[in-house]
């Protein structure tokens, strides 16, 4: 599968590192810096991005998060609990940097949209004018996983993930590199970019914490929530009370569209970009 080179640039972390962004430019006046899911990289949401901008909605960089990607440092694995966090700040910055005055909208889909909100609580909170989050993922205590099973091919090891909790509290953090989550997808069905194995120390920093709420909470700015019907992960119907609850989110849900389709078609991407529209039209 063609992965598309030419549309990575990078920026440079605060250690050092080269990581790496697909760009695609629109209006100078807003950015859309969006995230994505838990094992792919961002070469799914290229077809997202070129939408966003071939219609003048925003400028949209699309990260590979650390641990990603065609050349990630080390596949699956970060060197510390919130390390994406940093990055994410050091991207955050550098697009201030090179869009002066414009409304940068931060976002992502699925384990992409846990990875935004974890952004309320930073300080590069007060500076995003509006949060986007499609299927996003939240917290494993939060009341939005099937119970009848996700369709997503993955198994997380529970008693490890509960072990390397405990010798954390305890300040043991050495072990922080073992796996707790795989993905279980035939090797003939993957391009080859995936992360299907991850850290404890990476699978955490992809998630919100079990108290939720004091996210969620943070939501001043405007904030939409887009979650399929048919979504196959999570249950549609769950997003708006939980969401209610805390704040004062738009959540639409789409018909007839599941976990991985709400990024890729026409009826589910004319819906959030008419939300776009009023953001750089507001």
């Amino acid at each position: 599968m063609n992965t598309y080179p030419e549309d990575f640039k990078t920026y440079t972390a605060r250690d050092g590192a080269q990581l790496p962004y697909r760009f695609f430019e629109g209006p100078s006046d807003v950015v859309l810096i969006f995230l994505h899911g838990i094992t792919e990289p961002s070469l799914y949401l290229r077809e997202f991005g070129q939408y966003v901008s071939q219609l003048g909605l925003a400028t949209v960089y699309l990260p590979d998060l650390r641990g990603y990607g065609n050349h990630p440092i080390r596949r699956g694995d970060i060197d510390y609990i919130g390390q994406l966090d940093d990055d994410m700040e050091d991207l955050f910055c550098f697009v201030q940097k090179r869009h002066l005055g414009a409304r940068i909208i931060v976002g992502g889909h699925s384990a992409g949209g846990a990875t935004a909100l974890r952004q309320t609580i930073r300080p590069i909170h007060k500076d995003i004018f509006a949060y986007l989050l499609i299927s996003p993922a939240l917290s494993p205590n939060a009341p939005l996983d099937r119970k009848d099973g996700s369709g997503n091919e993955s198994k997380v090891s529970i008693p490890r993930y509960l072990l390397l909790m405990l010798l954390n509290a305890l300040g043991v953090h050495r072990y922080n590199h073992a796996i707790v989550y795989r993905r279980l997808t035939p090797i003939e069905k993957l391009h080859g970019t995936e992360s299907c194995n991850l850290s404890y120390r990476l699978a955490l920093s992809r998630m919100v914490g079990n108290n939720y709420e004091k996210y969620l909470s943070q939501l001043t700015q405007p904030t939409f929530v887009m979650v399929g019907a048919d979504d196959e992960v999570f249950d549609a119907g769950a997003y708006k009370p939980l969401y209610e609850k805390f704040c004062k989110a738009e959540v639409r849900i789409i018909a007839d569209q599941n976990h991985d389709s709400i990024v890729k078609t026409e009826n589910a991407l004319s819906i959030m970009g008419n939300w776009l529209r009023v953001m750089r039209e507001g």
